[in-house]
């Protein structure tokens, strides 16, 4: 079951379009604190700590982070770093060194102590709001130190390490096919550790209701039902109900109407194939049909969609162009 449910992330990821950049490589000692302003929408700032401690506030809450932590912003939360010893007047702290290696820029602030190394950077995602990340709370934190199932994911961690510390030819490259897994490898272990409620993760964790998942990302054009789909996970029709909201925060029929519309979203912004044949792909009998529900759900119809869609890439691309 766990494999089911490894193949239904791979689908979500591909619908998320996931672009990854690592931005600064930051060594911060002493008594230090950075400001980290709200993202865009659908920018995901994180941070992954190398070596160190500092702490973390993001509105009320705070956490401290070891090395081997790594942490999310979902939503592109403001946020604040800082050292574990606070500074009795926060303007007192020192504002870091910034130099540019090639690939990255290099923060550093001197201190006494052996102080945080820490890699940001950001995932920039094709379809924001999606429902791989509604509902869920500002931060995720995944503590990868001494759990085997991180394995993979601490030994590309350190293949990140080497590259943004020594760049060489192609490390650009590299380094944003690197952290582009990245995402995947966390979306994985926050998964396999559980506690992530009202979200898709949660219904993915649960070795039941993760083949609910499976099932209409497979057939997404099925005439699904709640009976349905609660015989696809072997439960009754009450339990499935009660059970899938509790996990998700939805019925099972928003969800999928939730996954048919993304699904839909994606095959849009590829661009090959017609509204009409999109539409039947995701279970509805007509374009009409089709452009009502798309409409309710992202704002726009289809082919506004589509257009917003291209103009974004061709602005990105003549972005990249002056860039170069």
């Amino acid at each position: 079951m766990r494999a089911l449910a490894m193949d239904s992330l791979t689908e979500l990821v591909r619908m998320l379009a996931p672009a990854g950049t690592v931005d600064l490589h930051c060594h911060f000692a002493g008594i230090w604190r950075v400001e980290n302003a709200a993202a865009p929408p659908g920018h995901l700032p994180y941070h992954i700590i190398l070596g160190g401690q500092a702490r973390a506030q993001v509105g009320s809450e705070e956490l401290r982070l070891d090395a081997g932590d790594v942490l999310l912003f979902p939503h592109g939360s403001a946020h604040t770093l800082r050292s574990l010893r606070a500074a009795a007047d926060t303007a007192a702290t020192t504002s870091p060194q910034t130099r540019f290696n090639g690939l990255l820029t290099e923060m550093s602030i001197p201190g006494d102590d052996a102080g945080i190394d820490m890699l940001c950077g950001t995932f920039v995602l094709g379809l924001p709001g999606t429902m791989l990340l509604r509902h869920l709370p500002p931060v995720l934190r995944v503590a990868t130190a001494q759990r085997a199932d991180c394995a993979w994911l601490e030994a590309l961690i350190g293949m990140m390490r080497n590259e943004a510390q020594a760049p060489e030819p192609g490390a650009a490259a590299v380094i944003g096919q690197l952290s582009t897994a990245l995402l995947t490898l966390l979306l994985r272990a926050l998964i396999a550790q559980g506690g992530v409620n009202h979200s898709v993760l949660a219904l993915m964790a649960d070795a039941r209701l993760a083949r609910a998942v499976d099932a209409v990302l497979a057939a997404p054009a099925e005439p699904w039902s709640v009976e349905s789909l609660a015989q696809v996970c072997n439960v009754s029709r009450a339990t499935f109900a009660r059970r899938f909201a509790q996990l998700s925060g939805e019925t099972p029929l928003q969800f999928v109407t939730t996954l048919r519309m993304e699904m839909a979203a994606r095959l849009l912004t590829l661009d090959r194939e017609s509204a009409a044949s999109i539409g039947e792909q995701c279970g509805y009998a007509s374009e009409a049909a089709f452009g009502r529900a798309f409409k309710a759900y992202f704002g726009v119809g289809p082919g506004a969609f589509r257009l917003a869609g291209r103009e974004r890439r061709m602005a990105a691309a003549a972005q990249t162009a002056a860039a170069g």
